[in-house]
């Protein structure tokens, strides 16, 4: 399967055969451009021949499930002639976004009937063809390279009609299997295609890492959140329902064990709140709270010295405190004299302060 990912055309060995040069609507390949629905963007398939010839393709996009499959229906006109081509895919969107991918190759074999460059064979006579033979040896002969005094190959200009001297020496290093960015080598052409797969290689290569390097700080759209799928918004009322469920616990008793802080509900709908681990405290009602703060006593005349220091009592509708074994009774606001009449029963108070 031929997979676009990242930018990144990956074309698998079994794929890359895609006919005859000649052949017309036999073959048929597909595009799958992964994790990417959008079939409204302009998918062109640009291929490159040994010749320097472009081909240029539109493909047609259909969606399959969340990925986009770009389908390319090979006519004749697409590998008119054999070898190896290079295939690139352009995208381009209505907003005018163009975007390349990287480099890959086809494979196109040769037709018996077709010469190198797609065309016809010409059949010809035994005379024709020794001719030509003649008139080729007769041009090659006037043309033929050759080395000058300095030892530089020359070779024959038919644009100037003159010969040109070569950067190529005599001395120079002999066509191997070596290649550079630099070099003026000639090699053949298995070597041009190890060289390309060798830079294609080094692309992806750079391309995966920058694509890594992107997606390091991004969260994946499977993660979740209390269950939660992030691959939408997730509202607060949403979240509040998937954690509503953890934040307390029914069917408490005290001996049950709990997590500090979480809420319990009882065996009768009594709330709990655990304060410790394995520590579940029974929260009373209000209800229950009233009557556990009538807690004062109304005594009778026989049982007032029985009352021990420190507890407060009722006594004939008075309340008292019991302190060194004495009854002291609680002052009320209507029990209270203002200073005017301590005044009038005792005099001026800061004056007799003054006077002790």
């Amino acid at each position: 399967m031929i997979t676009i990912q990242n930018g990144k055309l990956l074309i698998p060995d079994n794929d890359r055969f895609v006919g005859f040069a000649g052949d017309n609507a036999v073959n048929v390949k597909e595009f799958v451009l992964m994790n990417e629905v959008d079939t409204s963007s302009d998918y062109t398939l640009c291929l490159r021949f040994d010749d320097d010839t472009v081909r240029t393709v539109p493909l047609t996009a259909s969606a399959d499930g969340g990925n986009t499959v770009l389908t390319w229906e090979i006519s004749q006109e697409h590998i008119y002639a054999s070898g190896i081509v290079q295939a690139q895919v352009k995208i381009a969107d209505s907003d005018g976004v163009i975007e390349h991918t990287t480099k890959d190759f086809f494979l196109i074999g040769s037709a018996v009937e077709l010469d190198e460059y797609g065309g016809e064979e010409e059949y010809v006579t035994p005379s024709q063809m020794m001719n030509s033979i003649q008139q080729a040896l007769q041009t090659v002969t006037m043309t033929s390279p050759y080395v000058d005094e300095d030892g530089y190959w020359c070779i024959y200009d038919t644009q100037a009609g003159e010969y040109v001297r070569t950067p190529y020496h005599v001395n120079g290093i002999a066509p191997d299997s070596a290649m550079s960015d630099s070099s003026d080598n000639t090699v053949s052409n298995a070597t041009i295609k190890r060289y390309v797969d060798t830079k294609a290689t080094d692309c992806n290569t750079f391309s995966t890492a920058y694509t890594d390097m992107k997606n390091s700080d991004k969260v994946s759209t499977t993660r979740k959140i209390a269950q939660m799928p992030l691959s939408s918004d997730i509202s607060a009322a949403d979240l509040m329902a998937a954690l509503l469920p953890l934040s307390y616990r029914t069917n408490i008793t005290p001996n049950n064990s709990g997590t500090r802080g979480q809420l319990g509900i009882g065996l009768v709908g009594e709330v709990y709140f655990c304060n410790a681990d394995d520590h579940w405290v029974h929260l009373a009602a209000y209800e229950d709270l009233y009557e556990k703060m009538n807690l004062i006593a109304e005594v009778s005349s026989d049982e007032v010295d029985q009352v021990e220091d420190g507890n407060m009592f009722f006594y004939n509708g008075t309340l008292y405190v019991k302190f060194d074994g004495a009854d002291i009774a609680v002052a009320k606001a209507n029990d209270v004299y203002t200073k005017a009449q301590i005044d009038s029963m005792i005099g001026d108070v800061e004056t007799l302060l003054a006077a002790i």
